[in-house]
């Protein structure tokens, strides 16, 4: 059995099954597609990470530079942040592609970045800075002061990328001949997406389709045999 896809009438595709996994699970990924249009069909393929609650680990929880800065103080009246030193690796441009995307700040409370962040202050979350002093676009809710932890806690610059794992296929022009896409996962990538590795924070995961990505109804694309083994666990759609 297969599925047929025109144009962009299924923005994304979805698969019901949902796995639980651990560091400890290998898991493989794959499928087998054709481009059966006027024009040759490009896809996404990969994975869903989830967390505990089923929501979405998307790209901007997982993106951020490797610089994480204790927290001395917060400026409640003048939305200041006061961090440990001068961030170094922090973006501090102005233009408008990094208001947009890259001046995000996670926080997390118990200074442990080995996970995902608790709170995540989105873009523009900062003006540019010269020093130590972080001044914040919005204030933080109290209920998120309160958990800070002065000299504990720790921030991160964040940043938007992709919003999914698509480790089996970015992008790719499919064949008009059936050909697979595969990925094999095991661990987790510590900073934004590595190969091979679930996202950080993943606690459950769910292949997904993107079909004929940004294209018209001259790309079709025929899809089967999406497989997903886990362990001794094997399951076909």
């Amino acid at each position: 059995m297969s599925i047929k896809v025109t144009g962009t009438e299924r923005h994304i595709l979805n698969f019901k099954n949902v796995y639980d996994v651990d560091e400890d699970t290998t898991l493989e990924l794959k499928g087998e597609f054709r481009s059966i249009g006027k024009e040759k069909s490009r896809i996404y393929f990969g994975l869903h990470c989830l967390k505990e609650d089923g929501k979405d680990i998307i790209g901007h929880d997982i993106y951020r530079t490797n610089e994480s800065l204790l927290v001395t103080s917060y400026d409640s009246t003048n939305k200041k942040l006061i961090l440990e030193k001068k961030p170094e690796t922090w973006n501090n441009y102005n233009d408008s592609y990094s208001e947009k995307n890259r001046k995000l700040i996670g926080i997390y409370f118990d200074g442990n970045i080995k996970h995902l962040p608790d709170y995540l202050i989105n873009t523009p979350a900062y003006n540019n800075f010269t020093d130590n002093n972080i001044i914040l676009n919005k204030e933080i809710p109290n209920e998120i002061l309160n958990k800070i932890i002065p000299s504990t806690t720790r921030v991160m610059n964040h940043y938007n990328s992709s919003t999914y794992d698509y480790s089996a296929a970015s992008y790719v022009c499919v064949p008009e001949t059936w050909t697979e896409y595969k990925a094999e996962y095991k661990g987790f990538s510590e900073y934004g997406d590595l190969p091979g590795k679930f996202r950080l924070g993943t606690k459950k995961v769910s292949p997904f389709v993107l079909p004929n990505y940004g294209q018209n109804n001259y790309a079709v694309l025929e899809i089967r045999n999406i497989e997903v083994q886990l362990k001794d666990k094997c399951k076909y759609y």
